[in-house]
């Protein structure tokens, strides 16, 4: 495993995956999220207490997005890295990175029984939150408010 394989830079750990959209005329990808504010433990369960956000990158100039959706499981961000100099921005031609400042995303993703590594190669990114907080069961109850 590689060293920044283990890092949570965008502390995302546990965030649920609710809405993944790759828009190649604009060269972005969006997730919408619901990012743990706070976890309360209940008997053998929890609930996380959660603001619903964005994560989004632009300027995309590679990604390996492998992806999956499995039944009565929610896919959660697990670990992520930022990185200004890796073996992934090594593979991208030079006149790909000519005169801009990128980054290597990584990005770790449990689905479940499946664990599975996105690379994202881009400018920009940013993570915006809503004020709202919201309640959201491990027993697939979705989002209400309290």
């Amino acid at each position: 495993m590689e060293d920044y394989k283990g890092n949570d830079d965008l502390e995302l750990y546990d965030t649920v995956i609710e809405e993944l959209c790759i828009n190649h005329r604009k060269k972005s990808i969006t997730f919408k999220i619901l990012k743990p504010i706070s976890r309360i433990e209940r008997q053998g369960r929890f609930t996380y207490r959660v603001k619903k956000g964005t994560l989004k990158f632009e300027n995309v100039i590679n990604a390996s997005i492998p992806y999956s959706f499995e039944w009565d499981e929610w896919s959660e961000f697990y670990r992520s890295a930022v990185l200004n100099t890796s073996k992934v921005i090594d593979r991208i031609p030079a006149k790909e990175k000519e005169n801009k400042t990128i980054k290597h995303i990584y990005l770790g993703i449990d689905y479940g029984v499946d664990y599975k590594e996105l690379d994202i190669v881009c400018t920009d990114y940013y993570l915006t939150l809503e004020e709202q907080e919201y309640i959201l069961h491990d027993d697939f109850d979705w989002l209400y408010e309290e």
